[in-house]
C-alpha cells in the first residue's frame, strides 16, 4: 500500500454520501408527497362541472381579492361569467368528489361530513338538513371541511403573522349585516379573509374607520337589558351578543337572536353570543374596525345564516354558542 494513502476513509466517505444521498431522496419525495396531498381537490357540481375554488381563486387574483376562498361565490362568478370569458375552473387535478350547492351558495357534501365527523352524526344524526345545519351553526368556525378539499380558517392559521400586537382587521358591511374578520399576512398586509358573521347594526351605525376603545364582560342598556363581551367602537357604538332581560346568561330576548342578519339594532352591532366572544378575546383595543356599506357583496367570505330559536324549546333563554358551561344547548364552540 502506497504510504499516505487511506483506502478505508476513502471507502467510509463514499458509504456515507450514499447514505445521505438516500436520506435526501427520501425527504424529497415526503415533500413531493406532501405538497400533492395538502393540495385542495376539485369537486364534480350538480351540473357536472369540475370546479376547484382553490384553484379558481388563485389563478385569477382579482377575483382572489374579491371572493377570497369562498367556493359558493367563486363558482357562481365562473357560470354567470368566467365560463364566458374563458376562464379555466379547474388544474389537471381528478375530482374526489361530487358536492351539493345549498340554498345561500355554500358547497356541502352531507356524506363528506359524516364520514369524517362521526361524533357529528352521533349527535344530530345523518340526514343532510341536520347535517348542514350544524356545519353553518358549529362546524365553520371549528373549521370541518364541508367537502373535500375546503380551505377552512384553520388551513390559513398557518399563514397569519403573529408577531403582530393586531393581527386582526374587522369590517363591517352594515347594508349587508355582515362581518368580514381579515388576518394579517407575513408582509404585514390584512389580505386573509379569515371569520364571517351574521350581525345585526342599525341604521345610525356610524360609516367610518375606528379602533377598538374599551372592553366590558356585561354592558347594561335602557330597560334593564344587558349585553355580553362587548368591545366598544366608538362612541356609543359596540359590538355585542344579542340583548338578555336582565344579566344573566339564561334571560335570552330570543325573539331578538332571530333577528339576527338583518338591520335592526339602535345603532350597536349584535353578534351571537359566541361571535362576540371571539372578538372580545382575540381583537385586543386599538384592532381597526371599519364600517362600510355594500348591499351587493356581503364579502369574500359571505354571509353566514344563523340558527333560529323556537319559542316551544326550553332552551330558548340561551343563546346556542354561548360558551358557558352551564350553556343546555352542549354544542358549543368559541374557535
Amino acid at each position: 500500500m502506497r504510504p499516505g494513502r487511506d483506502t478505508g476513509g476513502k471507502s467510509f466517505m463514499k458509504k456515507l454520501w450514499m447514505r445521505l444521498s438516500a436520506v435526501l431522496i427520501l425527504a424529497l419525495a415526503v415533500l413531493v408527497f406532501a405538497k400533492t396531498e395538502a393540495k385542495a381537490a376539485p369537486v364534480v357540481t350538480p351540473d357536472g362541472t369540475v370546479f376547484d375554488p382553490e384553484f379558481y381563486a388563485n389563478t385569477y387574483a382579482d377575483l382572489k381579492g374579491f371572493y377570497g376562498y369562498n367556493a359558493g361565490a367563486l363558482y357562481k362568478h365562473y357560470v354567470n361569467h368566467g365560463r364566458a370569458e374563458g376562464r379555466i375552473p379547474t388544474g389537471s387535478y381528478d375530482a374526489v368528489g361530487s358536492v351539493n350547492i345549498m340554498p345561500n351558495g355554500d358547497f356541502f357534501s352531507a356524506s363528506y361530513y359524516a364520514a369524517n365527523n362521526p361524533d357529528v352524526v352521533a349527535s344530530v344524526g345523518d340526514s343532510e338538513a341536520a347535517l348542514y345545519q350544524h356545519y353553518l351553526q358549529f362546524g365553520k368556525k371549528e373549521g370541518r371541511q364541508a367537502y373535500p378539499g375546503e380551505i377552512t380558517f384553520k388551513n390559513l392559521n398557518a399563514q397569519i403573522n403573529t408577531n403582530t400586537k393586531y393581527p386582526y382587521y374587522i369590517r363591517i358591511n352594515r347594508a349587508a349585516a355582515t362581518i368580514t374578520v381579515y388576518a394579517m399576512d407575513a408582509e404585514g398586509n390584512y389580505s386573509i379573509p379569515y371569520l364571517a358573521y351574521a350581525c345585526s347594526p342599525g341604521r345610525d351605525t356610524p360609516i367610518g374607520v375606528f379602533q377598538i376603545q374599551q372592553k366590558a364582560r356585561w354592558l347594561a342598556f335602557e330597560g334593564n337589558q344587558f349585553g355580553q363581551y362587548t368591545s366598544r367602537i366608538t362612541g356609543h357604538f359596540w359590538f355585542h351578543s344579542v340583548m338578555y332581560n336582565g344579566k344573566s346568561p339564561s334571560n335570552l330576548d330570543w325573539p331578538a337572536y332571530n333577528r339576527l342578519g338583518t338591520i335592526c339594532s339602535h345603532g350597536c352591532v349584535r353578534m351571537q353570543c359566541g361571535e362576540a366572544y371571539w372578538i372580545y378575546q382575540n381583537c385586543p383595543v386599538g384592532t381597526t374596525v371599519e364600517i362600510y356599506d355594500d348591499p351587493t357583496n356581503p364579502g369574500p367570505l359571505g354571509k353566514p345564516d344563523t340558527m333560529k330559536i323556537s319559542g316551544a324549546d326550553p332552551r330558548r333563554g340561551w343563546d346556542p354558542t354561548d360558551p358557558d358551561p352551564a350553556n343546555p344547548w352542549n354544542v358549543v364552540s368559541t374557535q
